[in-house]
């Protein structure tokens, strides 16, 4: 790569992935994008001068980075690996930066790929919320050699507040999973709290008081408790069907680590089943609402 900006391929371009792009092509970093199948965010890009590729094959042939901002490790193989996919082409040496919450053990495989193809990869997870990628206050979690840490890392502060370099590649996905892992477990049992505080007769702003009194107290809580208190579910962006994969990717990581996760392994079973009532588009604070319907 020259001295020059890198020219910058985005592919995934839901609530966080529109306001990151949005803050690359804000720093003067030539943009590329691939439409999904909404088109307000791609016009909104292409405003701000960016080009639009019909594939991932052709993303990648005019790309130095590639940043990925999509759902599943399925998707992610998918947009590598398929037969319009970031490899498929004659493209050049490009790094391949994944900011999703995905598997290590198929980022660790990816990287792989990529490198049989001169090609290297990064795992950079996030922390906070859209209004956060709009920003460009982001927090990341980057995973990968120091030499490529080094060569994104003016990209990558286009984009976020806090930048770690967490270690090799797939430490950064390790770090997402654990945290959000967690942080799933932890609405689960406000979740139960809610409800058996309800139907022993406890009143639940005497809870809320009580409980953020003392150390329970945090910003999560506080998001939580918003809605059975006051209706109010949007203060965690953030879908309950985007919260049991993370969950399901959590678990298989646990065990595969020679861990069963006992408390995260219900939270998943409870996650799972208002997933599958069709309630996985409602944000994470819904839970409280569906599982008191369901127990």
């Amino acid at each position: 790569m020259s001295e020059k900006k890198q020219r910058v391929g985005f592919i995934g371009l839901g609530a966080m992935g529109v306001g990151m792009a949005s803050n690359v092509i804000s720093k003067g970093y030539p943009l590329g994008i691939v439409a999904n199948r909404r088109r307000e965010p791609v016009e909104r890009l292409q405003g701000l001068g960016a080009t639009e590729y019909s594939t991932p094959k052709e993303l990648a042939e005019n790309s130095d980075v590639v940043i990925l901002c999509v759902t599943t490790s399925d998707v992610v193989e998918d947009i590598v690996l398929g037969d319009q996919g970031l490899l498929a082409g004659e493209h050049g040496s490009f790094m391949l930066i994944d900011c999703g919450t995905s598997q290590p053990q198929s980022t660790m495989m990816l990287g792989k790929k990529l490198a049989e193809k001169g090609c290297s990869m990064m795992d950079v997870p996030l922390g906070r919320s859209a209004a956060a990628a709009e920003a460009g206050t982001l927090n990341m979690m980057a995973g990968g050699s120091k030499e490529d840490f080094d060569l994104a890392k003016p990209l990558l502060e286009t984009m976020s507040e806090n930048l770690f370099h967490v270690g090799d590649l797939g430490v950064g996905h390790k770090l997402k999973l654990i945290n959000n892992g967690y942080s799933m477990s932890v609405a689960c049992l406000i979740a139960e709290s809610v409800n058996i505080a309800e139907k022993s007769g406890v009143d639940l702003k005497l809870l809320y008081d009580v409980m953020a009194a003392g150390p329970n107290r945090s910003d999560f809580f506080d998001w939580a408790m918003a809605g059975p208190l006051t209706g109010d579910e949007s203060k965690l962006q953030f879908s309950l069907a985007n919260g049991c994969k993370d969950m399901r990717y959590f678990n298989e990581m646990a065990v595969a680590s020679g861990v069963k996760p006992l408390l995260p392994g219900s939270g998943q079973s409870m996650l799972e089943a208002v997933v599958d009532d069709g309630h996985g588009e409602d944000t994470v604070p819904a839970l409280i609402r569906h599982w008191k319907a369901k127990a």
